[in-house]
Formats: structure tokens, C-alpha cells, sequence
């Protein structure tokens, strides 16, 4: 159970009268600063943040789909089904190779808010161990990070539509709220404009969300 999760369900226990005040409070005292550090952060002062700190780049590697391939091919008798096999699997990579590149060359391009770097989403489970690279690849200790505010960019689905979203998370895991720009969508007017612009999709949100930074950074600063 998250931090979160453990202190929503100690107070609603304490509203049912199911736990006594001052053991509720000991173990919440006891938590330390990890109980505050749990909330959402404050828009204000994650633009702030962020403008002096990192914004590390949760990379999609579809790793579970290429191993999963990978080894069926390897399995595979046929030689039909092994060829067809290959074929997704060489497709599976191509992807996730073209995604990682299309979304470099954009934040090399178009994003100047604050400094970037990326990690692959399979190291995402410890983020002290993870392996984290400049836009030219090369690699960053954990150890030159630490030293900045670091913020987290996760490709992922919005909460209210379920539209595929760059999301921006603070260092514990929780989305910047409103008014902070976030949910950066693809779908609708968007689309069709990129398709007569000829523009590619990555190049143009990554600018977006620049502008976005920019824009609300200016208004509280």
C-alpha cells in the first residue's frame, strides 16, 4: 500500500471509530515528511521548479511485446509462422525505435523550458537504479540529477476521455494539477492539421507543451 493509500485508510478508520486519535497521529508524525510530500504538488511552485530542475522523459520501449516476439520466433517450426512471426517482431522494433527517435529530435527542436533527459518506462520501478541519457544518448549518473528538481513527462491515457496524453508527474509519482498545463492530447483538429501540414506529431506537441510552460510560468512568476 502507497502513502497515500495508507493514510486515506487510516483517517477514514478514525471517522468510523474504528481507531483511537493519538495512535492515528504517532504513526502519521512517525511517517515524517513522506506523508506531505505524498500531496499534489503546488502549481506555482512546480513551473518553478521545473524551470530550474529536469523533466526526465519516461520512454515507451514496448519491451513486454519485443521479448514476448522474440522468443516466439526463436520457438517457432514453421518456417511460415517464423517468418511471419520475425516480421512483427522487426515491426515491434521499428516502432518503439521510431517513436524514441521522432520524440528526441523534437525535444532537441522544440522544448527550451528547462533541462531534459529520458529513461526507458522497464527501469521505471526504482528510479534511484534507472539509466537516464542526455538527448545525445549519453549517459547520466544519478548522482549529476540529484542535484535538480526533477519532474517526470509519462506517456499515458487522460483520466476523464482516455486519450493518449504526455502527462507531467512530480518526483513522487503525482500529476501537476490544474492550472499547471498538462494532458498534452493527440486527437481531433490536431490530427487532421498535421496530416495537410505534413508535420509530424511528436515535433509539434513537444512545442506545444513549451509554449504551455512558458505561458503559465510568465503568468505566476
Amino acid at each position: 500500500m502507497d502513502i497515500k493509500c495508507c493514510v486515506k485508510f487510516l483517517i477514514t478508520r478514525l471517522l468510523q471509530g474504528k481507531l483511537l486519535l493519538i495512535p492515528v497521529l504517532s504513526i502519521l508524525l512517525s511517517a515524517g515528511p513522506s506523508i506531505l510530500v505524498a500531496q499534489a504538488a503546488i502549481p506555482p511552485t512546480a513551473i518553478m521548479e521545473l524551470k530550474d530542475g529536469y523533466l526526465l522523459i519516461r520512454m515507451p520501449a514496448n519491451k513486454p511485446k519485443i521479448d514476448t516476439l522474440e522468443a516466439m520466433t526463436k520457438r517457432a517450426k514453421d518456417p511460415k509462422d517464423k517468418a511471419r512471426l520475425e516480421e512483427q517482431w522487426q515491426e515491434a522494433i521499428g516502432e518503439r525505435d521510431t517513436l524514441v527517435s521522432d520524440y528526441i529530435t523534437a525535444f532537441k527542436v522544440n522544448y527550451h523550458f528547462s533541462k531534459v533527459a529520458y529513461f526507458f518506462d522497464y527501469d521505471g520501478r526504482d528510479l534511484n537504479t534507472a539509466s537516464y541519457y542526455n538527448l545525445d544518448g549519453e549517459r547520466i549518473s544519478i548522482g549529476d540529477l540529484s542535484e535538480f528538481k526533477l519532474f517526470y513527462l509519462h506517456f499515458e491515457r487522460t483520466s476523464e476521455s482516455k486519450m493518449d496524453a504526455l502527462v507531467i508527474h512530480d518526483r513522487f509519482g503525482g500529476r501537476v494539477p490544474n492550472p499547471f498545463p498538462n494532458d498534452f492530447t493527440q486527437g481531433g483538429i490536431n490530427v487532421l492539421f498535421l496530416k495537410l501540414s505534413g508535420k509530424k506529431f511528436p515535433t509539434w506537441r513537444v512545442g506545444k507543451m513549451d509554449q504551455a510552460l512558458f505561458k503559465y510560468y510568465e503568468a505566476v512568476k
